[in-house]
């Protein structure tokens, strides 16, 4: 049972006392969270922004976000952990375990938890099972930047905030206790594997843990840490013990201990004698994954004479200055808190990798520089947010997308290849296609060139057309022997969702193909084009499903559509006959127009959002586009019902107010640019399929190389029941097309919508309304 813990020897004493302490402290505390502890928080857009929005279960499953501070894209992403092994927080839990320095944001495996560490009071305990407390959600606050939380087991006040390479923990302890600080530095939330720790001086301590990479990845990685103190500690020590086995061997005074394997246990603490006042006691810790000296010239470059308050200040401002990137007026308390909480999951990952000093681990292991001013950038949820995270980062972050996109350059420079989920300096292989090829090309042409594109197409025409070589830690494309030899995937042979392998191996191809039109490789443009159309091998004519073929060409027997993982990656076929983003003309064609638009029209038909095999499912990426696919078949006013009822239905200002995980945000993009009215189902055809506006005004602030300042987005009658386009002008110009391009956006100017309680029929329904396919135009 999670929450308060039992005594192993089940002491009636000990449950007594520890529940006199508790039932204290809720007694010294008799304010909620928003009136004791919630100091004033950001002006700005970051006021908004409530990082527990994500953090619970909905029907969808757990969002898996963190709510502990960090700052854009920050390194250091700081957040407690409620569980041992997992994702980090869960709102549902009822204990805090401690606090850690890495984690991702709303992915859907273990991961990270590095450099853990909490507070306690009196003696020191070290097992697994002494280091939680039990805490209350009217003591906690989550801003933008900064964390707040009552540990109530001793009556600590917690608070968090941090840089982009260090996290700053602020404790206060009561009065007549004495106060220590543990670093059990085993602990991760994932696999460890190794772990020093070293106490230097009287106020620091410094080493590193060793912990498997994202999603059960045999690999592991090491983060190295320093943590200095604000006052010196009256003692400290070290222990050892055994991960699961009972007490381990304190050593006081000790000053190093290490762990060899993952049965190991090791810690160390530091204690400052009680004080008849409350005492505060603060904590700056900063890693590296290079090494230590990294680790030591982050906190220098970072935090060196910045106080807790000075820290946050500066964590909030630099929230200001990102979510100012989109400003929205009008719409309720609740949307703006939904939006700008969208907005700022959406600015967590990929995350900063390189040092201060620009150092980073290369995907060859070797230690590499990239030039002041570009970091070098990790952590990329490939199969995710191609989608729609990648347009909206390059629409409002052009330099730092140029920054990710050569970022994914050196990870084919040194490691060979171009990854689709990679982790730090770590190949996952998780998931299908080639993702990040379509993030690539979608950069470019957008018109962001601020990266190595001859060697970056060198590596993503390679992923596109070869196998590595057996052996490699990178798999490539998975099949793709067989796609070279009969132009699919065949299930008999590539068991895991061969379907929907060729289907997201077509968007890339797509991708390539745009990008190779551009760049004027005409032959590779065509071999593009061609593999493109691969996808047609498994569109059954007859059944008008893609479904899964064997290698001899017949269709694998008794196919049920509705069918979870028949032939599909974390789907049905009814999930992945709307996953042709390149070419929905087409599908629209081999379907039959009438039938495509009844199939859309039942498979948003659901009761209540929920995992269906048949219906829409808005806690996965598989069927993301699927809303605004009514705008290619004639009846956009379908696709302004559907998505304002997604949004309204799983957008929330709660807990449980995201859709399943988050995964690095491509569902809170999803929702950031749907509020906007404005979403692109294939980014590398640059266009952007238009929706009924949530808010009356939101402005889009561009910057270099678009030519163009703003891009100014209002929606006259704008309301939560008026989700229907009555009309549209782009520039003072009538728009009939139910899209607009990319160009139009990056040029600047402005987008005015109105919009009704009721469905408009003629507006952008004609067959000349509808966005541009790859089938459209011959190669």
């Amino acid at each position: 049972m999670k929450g308060f813990r039992v005594c192993p020897i089940g002491s009636l004493t000990v449950n007594l006392i520890r529940s006199v302490r508790l039932l204290a402290a809720l007694i010294v505390v008799t304010l909620p969270a928003s009136a004791a502890y919630a100091q004033d928080g950001p002006a700005g857009p970051a006021a908004s922004v409530n990082p527990l929005i994500g953090t619970g279960t909905g029907p969808g499953g757990p969002g898996n976000l963190f709510p502990g501070p960090t700052v854009p894209f920050g390194m250091v992403q700081l957040s407690p952990d409620t569980e041992d092994n997992g994702y980090g927080y869960h709102y549902g839990d009822t204990s805090i375990n401690g606090f850690s320095m890495t984690h991702m944001s709303g992915v859907g495996c273990s991961n990270g938890g590095d450099v853990f560490f909490t507070a306690t009071t009196g003696p020191i305990h070290t097992t697994r099972d002494d280091l939680g407390s039990p805490y209350s959600h009217t003591m906690e606050t989550a801003k933008a930047g900064y964390y707040q939380v009552r540990l109530l087991e001793g009556n600590i006040n917690a608070e968090l905030s941090a840089t982009n390479h260090t996290g700053i923990a602020r404790f206060t302890f009561p009065a007549g206790q004495a106060a220590n600080f543990l670093l059990p530095i085993s602990q991760t939330l994932s696999y460890t594997t190794g772990a020093s720790v070293e106490v230097v001086g009287d106020n620091q301590m410094q080493g590193y843990v060793e912990n498997r990479a994202f999603c059960g990845t045999q690999q592991s990685m090491k983060v190295y840490f320093v943590i200095t103190f604000s006052k010196p500690f009256s003692s400290y020590g070290t222990w050892t013990g055994a991960r699961y086995g009972g007490p381990g061997k304190i050593s006081a005074g000790g000053r190093a201990a290490e762990q060899s394997s993952h049965e190991g246990w090791v810690g160390s603490y530091a204690t400052w004698s009680a004080e008849s006042h409350p005492q505060t006691i603060t904590a700056k810790i900063a890693i590296s994954y290079v090494d230590l000296a990294g680790a030591e010239n982050n906190l220098k470059t970072e935090a060196a004479g910045k106080d807790f308050d000075a820290i946050r200040s500066d964590a909030e401002s630099a929230w200001n200055k990102e979510l100012g990137a989109i400003d929205i007026s009008g719409g309720s308390e609740s949307q703006r808190a939904v939006f700008y909480t969208a907005l700022y999951h959406s600015l967590l990952m990929p995350s900063i990798f390189s040092d201060a000093d620009g150092r980073y681990l290369g995907f060859d292991g070797q230690i590499h520089t990239v030039p002041e001013g570009h970091p070098m950038y990790a952590n990329y949820s490939g199969w995710d947010i191609y989608r729609s995270e990648v347009p909206l980062l390059a629409m409002i972050e052009p330099q730092r997308m140029e920054d990710m996109a050569q970022s994914v350059v050196l990870m084919y420079q040194q490691g060979g290849w171009v990854g689709r989920w990679p982790a730090a300096n770590i190949y996952t292989n998780v998931m299908a296609g080639s993702p990040l090829s379509v993030a690539l090309a979608t950069a470019w042409l957008d018109g962001l060139h601020g990266f190595d594109m001859k060697a970056g197409w060198e590596g993503m025409f390679k992923d596109a057309t070869e196998a590595p070589a057996p052996g490699h830690t990178y798999k490539g494309e998975e099949g793709i022997d067989w796609i070279n030899k009969i132009h699919y995937v065949p299930d008999d042979k590539i068991g895991y969702g061969s379907v929907s392998q060729m289907q997201e191996d077509a968007v890339a191809y797509a991708s390539l193909y745009r990008l190779a039109v551009d760049l004027g490789k005409t032959g590779d443009a065509k071999t593009l084009y061609d593999r493109t159309l691969y996808y047609r091998n498994v569109f059954d004519q007859e059944d008008r499903f893609f479904r899964p073929r064997k290698a001899d060409g017949e269709w694998v027997p008794r196919f049920d559509p509705a069918q979870d993982g028949h032939g599909f990656i974390e789907g049905s076929g009814w999930h992945y006959q709307w996953l042709e983003p390149e070419d929905i003309a087409w599908v629209v064609k081999a379907m039959g127009r009438d039938l495509f638009n009844q199939r859309l029209t039942e498979f948003f038909n659901y009761p209540v959002p929920s995992w269906y095999g048949k219906y829409y499912n808005p806690y996965n990426e598989t069927d993301l586009e699927a809303p605004f696919l009514f705008n290619f078949s004639g009846r956009p006013w379908e696709t302004q019902r559907v998505v304002r009822r997604v949004l309204n239905e799983n957008y929330t200002d709660d807990a449980n107010g995201i859709p399943g995980n988050d995964d690095c945000g491509e569902m809170s993009s999803w929702a950031v640019l749907s509020m906007m009215g404005i979403y692109s189902v294939d980014p590398a055809s640059l266009a952007y399929e238009l929706t009924g506006p949530m808010f009356p005004k939101a402005v889009i602030h561009l910057h270099q190389p678009y030519v163009g300042r703003t891009f100014t987005i209002t929606a006259s009658g704008a309301a939560a029941e008026a989700a229907y386009i009555q009309s549209v002008t782009l520039d003072g110009k009538k728009q009939a097309q139910n899209w607009i391009s990319f160009k139009d956006i990056s040029s600047g100017g402005t987008l005015r919508f109105a919009v009704g309680s009721s469905a408009n029929h003629a507006w952008g329904s004609s067959p000349a309304d509808a966005p541009p396919s790859l089938s459209d135009v011959q190669p």
